[in-house]
């Protein structure tokens, strides 16, 4: 099967790249005015309102489809939930870098999970694959550990690395609802159930934050993070998968690490160890081979 082509540019594609991969660099500045528990919460409410102004806009039924109930409220506790706070714990743990690189590995984890719950046929080039995205994984950690002035630290890397875990799993569990239910509404019915991991991680610290202390920086980055790339970039990589197809959509985020790497030099002066640029080459071979090889590999008849 030839691999596809992206007809660059594609304008919905790109800044779907350019905000998910300045996100990382936005959450640490916006880290020293506000704590990852409290940007939690405010982000939530942030997002959450302009979806649903979004969904009002396009007439988008906002009540829950009965057969697809469970999945959507589990899809929503897990990845606006679990996920969203091993991710902002994470972060605030290691560099902009190296959580970018280490995120990147999450469609991996979804492989293998889609194969456990039979969503995808096993293929042993995609499964050797993803063992080499591993490595690189390994190599960006111990890479990270012998040069402190990274920025990050193992803790930090182990939980944006279980936090791609759990992400991987919402897309499994939203697999199935995503043939009937459109991108937007999906996103938007499952978001309160996020509000039973979000409260107790975030409950206390965003009634004690004092908000007239963020600045406009600061301001300005939590905009970047709950709007532009919570809500914006998503409806653009779905609008790029209406146009060139999810197969070459996909291949775009593979342009996200090494972009972050860019935009964390510029903002941070932030400097990747020799053995980590090579981890982040490694991770990107592996994970697109490991694509490339679910592509060729028959769907599953289950």
């Amino acid at each position: 099967m030839p691999s596809p082509r992206i007809p660059l540019p594609n304008l919905p594609l790109t800044v779907t790249v350019l905000s998910w991969a300045f996100n990382f660099v936005a959450l640490k500045s916006l880290y020293a005015q506000m704590t990852p528990p409290a940007v939690s919460l405010v982000r939530f409410a942030a997002m959450y309102l302009v979806l649903i102004a979004i969904c009002a806009a396009r007439r988008e039924p906002l009540a829950l489809p009965k057969e697809h109930r469970f999945r959507i409220l589990l899809a929503g506790f897990i990845s606006m939930g679990a996920y969203m706070v091993l991710f902002l714990e994470g972060m605030s743990s290691t560099s902009a870098s190296e959580g970018a690189i280490v995120l990147a590995t999450a469609p991996v984890f979804t492989f293998v999970m889609a194969c456990a719950v039979k969503q995808e046929r096993f293929s042993v080039a995609a499964l050797a694959a993803a063992v080499v995205a591993f490595v690189g994984v390994a190599l960006v950690i111990l890479g990270g550990a012998g040069a402190p002035s990274s920025g990050g630290s193992l803790k930090g890397n182990l939980i944006i690395l279980a936090s791609a875990a759990v992400w991987a799993s919402s897309v499994v569990v939203m697999k199935p609802v995503l043939v009937d239910v459109s991108p937007l509404r999906m996103l938007t019915l499952s978001m309160p159930a996020g509000l039973l991991a979000l409260i107790p991680y975030g409950g206390v610290a965003v009634v004690q934050t004092d908000y007239s202390a963020i600045d406009l920086r600061g301001w300005l980055m939590f905009g970047h993070v709950a709007i532009l790339s919570g809500v914006v970039a998503f409806l653009c990589f779905y609008e790029g998968i209406r146009k060139v197809g999810a197969s070459t959509a996909t291949l775009y985020q593979f342009f996200v690490p090494p972009t972050t790497v860019f935009f964390a030099w510029l903002a941070f002066g932030e400097k990747i160890a020799p053995l980590q640029a090579v981890g982040l080459a490694v991770i990107i071979v592996g994970v697109a081979s490991s694509y490339k090889a679910r592509m060729a590999a028959p769907p599953s008849r289950s």
